[in-house]
């Protein structure tokens, strides 16, 4: 007869003490605000899942115990990487892993093996403190426990159900072990009742209502247009110098004439992060948030900037230094409009740096390809080698450190994003080699940011740094470049904006008019006032405009949020910022709508139209 392990209340209550300890923990450096839900809703699913166990598996605790390690050692890795947790939703993205392991294992924390260290030696433990027995002797499990741990379910399950609860949500105010649940039951097809949208919003509210000539109307007209997505690049880099060495000087040499500085535009990606950025930047409208629109919605109908200059009569180019498969480019590209994409399968792999090729071979190679397009062109070119962890080759490393920054990924980061601007310096020299410069329009753009404050060190580091709190808001400023050779054009515009931005922004310069698609955008050099929902990385409602920073609190109560006056820096009344979280909320839910559904080929009826 096979052999079972009968439990006593002196190895269960160790087991539930374990498992208490090691979530303060993880809470002690993921959780936003110590709060005593966390600890009850802990305890609360602990007792449900003891209960669950004991119906179920017969008391086998044990493996409840090895499933709750892992889960936090997993959560707290993905947590130091990304600031949140995972959902199953994101299981999509498990192809991507293998990519970005160096990533993950960079961010390995000491701490993470607090969860999983003692597992082989508590059960040797276990095994010796419970008792071998041919059979089952304690009370087994009948009707009334069955019913218990049903009506305990229904208990715990309640407080989602009674308001629409974001995840992020749910484990600030209830803990781990509620947000996966929560997170699994989501995940159930028929559950999750889609996106919400308000009925006061209108198809016709987001076509772009800049539908008539602004200022700076076709001041690139007839160019070429090569856009640069740069990895992790943030704003705080522009003109930004580190122990007397300034990190981009190519950046910032195109910054100081013939261009439009933007200073003021955030990202605003999702779990997709670079992927998620090129679908805002290309379509005007937001991401999904927990999984990416790239891997997802292959076969929808996009009313995309590439399209739309294809029909204008550019050649379309796509380049990006990884596989075609990775994130689904390959399918996606042609999908959005774009005629060709070179991808790593269709360049020399003559120098790989981290998961993709080299910047300098890159732009070297895609220089070349260039060359031989019929103009105008529209060229999308996506960077690769400043992406974490940002570690370079020792000889291919400029900045000298300063000794408490070694080893750190600020310290790598700053190397990482300096390579990338010499690389950017040498291509733009071979533009003009080419004669392709003065003919073109230049457009570059941050994707993402590259340190997060979640991460102590880096907030610590960039605090002193700049002299300033070192927070969401300024981690998510990326800079927006326009470079227009021979146009004199010195412009710093301040107007706050996101990433959803660029595309009518990029119209007006160009001289198109756009009077049909779905823009959720505005053109930023003629917009009355600025505006830029937050997503993914802080609560969605969260926004910044030009005289206010709202950051929706981590558990959804509108009174624990951060609200602050930009001009005098001191803090107001959340509820004084109600009018822009619901506009950031509505955007928000009204792209996702529209991409869920598949609706932006049923609400266009044509293209955009060149002002004559």
């Amino acid at each position: 007869m096979k052999k079972t392990y009968q439990w006593t209340p002196k190895t269960t209550a160790l087991i539930v003490v374990l498992i208490i300890v090691k979530s303060l923990v993880f809470y002690a450096y993921t959780a936003e605000l110590a709060r005593a839900s966390l600890l009850l809703g802990t305890l609360s699913w602990l007792a449900f899942l003891l209960l669950l166990f004991w119906v179920v598996f017969r008391g086998k605790f044990f493996l409840l115990y090895c499933v709750i390690s892992c889960i936090l050692f997993v959560d707290f890795l993905y947590f130091q990487y990304f600031g949140f947790l995972p959902s199953v939703k994101e299981l999509v993205h498990v192809g991507q892993v293998g990519a970005v392991k160096d990533s993950i294992i960079y961010v390995l924390h000491p701490v993470s093996f607090i969860f999983i260290v003692d597992l082989i030696p508590v059960g040797f433990y276990l095994r010796k403190k419970t008792s071998s027995v041919e059979e089952w002797t304690g009370r087994k499990p009948g009707y009334t426990d069955i019913l218990i741990t049903i009506v305990m379910l229904i208990g715990l399950i309640l407080p989602f159900s009674s308001e629409a609860l974001q995840s992020y949500f749910v484990f600030n105010r209830y803990g781990v072990l509620a947000y996966h649940m929560f997170d699994l039951v989501k995940a159930v097809p028929g559950v999750d009742k889609g996106i919400a949208v308000d009925e006061r919003v209108s198809y016709n509210g987001y076509v772009n209502k800049m539908a008539e000539a602004g200022k700076y109307f076709s001041i690139a007209e007839g160019r070429n247009i090569i856009v640069i997505q740069l990895e992790s690049f943030q704003d705080f880099l522009v003109n930004f110098s580190y122990n007397g060495q300034e990190i981009t000087p190519n950046l910032n040499r195109l910054i100081s004439a013939d261009s439009l500085y933007f200073d003021e535009v955030y990202q605003q990606v999702g779990a997709g992060n670079t992927s998620d950025c090129e679908f805002v930047i290309l379509n005007s409208m937001h991401s999904l948030g927990e999984v990416s629109v790239y891997q997802t919605r292959e076969d929808n109908s996009f009313y995309s900037l590439p399209s739309l200059l294809k029909s204008e009569g550019y050649h379309t180019v796509a380049f990006h230094g990884n596989n075609g498969w990775f994130w689904n480019r390959e399918k996606i590209y042609p999908a959005l409009g774009f005629s060709d994409f070179i991808s790593l399968e269709d360049m020399e792999s003559d120098e790989i740096i981290g998961f993709g090729l080299s910047d300098f071979s890159l732009f070297r190679q895609t220089l070349e390809h260039l060359e031989s397009l019929v103009e105008p062109f529209f060229a999308f070119i996506v960077t690769l080698t400043s992406h974490n962890p940002y570690e370079i080759p020792e000889e291919l490393r400029s900045i000298e450190l300063l000794p408490e920054h070694e080893e750190t990924l600020f310290g790598n980061y700053i190397q990482s994003v300096n390579y990338a601007d010499r690389a950017l310096g040498k291509f733009v020299e071979g533009l003009e080699k080419a004669g392709l410069y003065e003919d073109s329009l230049i457009v570059l753009y941050g994707d993402h940011a590259g340190l997060y404050p979640f991460n102590k060190e880096n907030k610590d580091i960039l605090t002193d740094l700049l002299q300033d709190e070192y927070d969401f808001a300024q981690a998510m400023n990326i800079p927006l470049i326009f470079h227009i050779p021979g146009s004199d054009l010195r412009i710093v515009n301040s107007t706050v904006g996101g990433q959803i931005d660029f595309f009518p922004t990029l119209l007006n310069l160009i001289g198109i008019v756009e009077r049909n698609g779905i823009l959720f955008g505005r053109d930023l050099l003629n917009a009355s006032s600025g505006f830029a929902a937050l997503t993914h990385y802080v609560p969605e409602g969260s926004f910044i405009d030009n005289s206010r920073v709202f950051i929706m609190s981590s558990d959804g109560v509108l009174n624990n949020s951060s609200a602050i006056n930009r001009n005098s820096g001191v803090e107001i009344a959340p509820f004084s910022c109600l009018d822009g979280y619901k506009d950031s909320i509505q955007q928000i839910a009204a792209s996702k709508y529209f991409i869920l559904n598949n609706s932006i080929s049923k609400l266009t009826s044509g293209t955009g139209t060149k002002e004559n």
